[in-house]
């Protein structure tokens, strides 16, 4: 086995990984639950939860391909891919929020299980920040001199 692999097998195998696929999979499932629904998608509250999610679904997919092919060790060795996550994961985090409560308060049964999934979209996105955000301040405390 070469030690320089084109891809990480195991990263799609680790938390990192299920919980991008699991983020993708909530996306998608309330994408299309505020597409089928009986209210038209013209209305903001639809069609703002319809950007918000295909934005997180593109970003997370960007993120795992990133991470899944080694794309920060090959071509952004300057830019710091925990500092760059921890960014668009907190970003993610606040928009699915702000989007979930939105169709929330339309109390229609496909805009509320697409708030469900928004909401699920959120608990990820949120999770994933804070642990950027832990490995973040770990290594700049491994990193001080006293």
């Amino acid at each position: 086995m070469s030690a320089s692999q084109d891809y990480d097998r195991k990263y799609l195998r680790s938390m990192g990984g299920i919980c991008k696929i699991a983020c993708m999979l909530s996306s998608f499932i309330g994408f299309l639950f505020i597409l089928c629904g009986p209210v038209r998608v013209s209305n903001f509250r639809g069609s703002f939860y319809l950007v918000v999610a295909a934005l997180g679904f593109t970003a997370t997919l960007t993120l795992l391909l990133a991470r899944y092919l080694r794309l920060w060790q090959r071509y952004f060795s300057r830019c710091d891919a925990t500092l760059w996550s921890l960014g668009v994961h907190s970003t993610l985090a606040v928009s699915y929020f702000v989007a979930s409560g939105l169709v929330l308060s339309l109390d229609i049964g496909a805009y509320t299980a697409a708030a469900f999934f928004g909401l699920t979209a959120f608990s990820i996105n949120g999770l994933e920040a804070y642990a950027h955000y832990r490995r973040s301040r770990l290594r700049d405390v491994a990193t001080q001199t006293v």
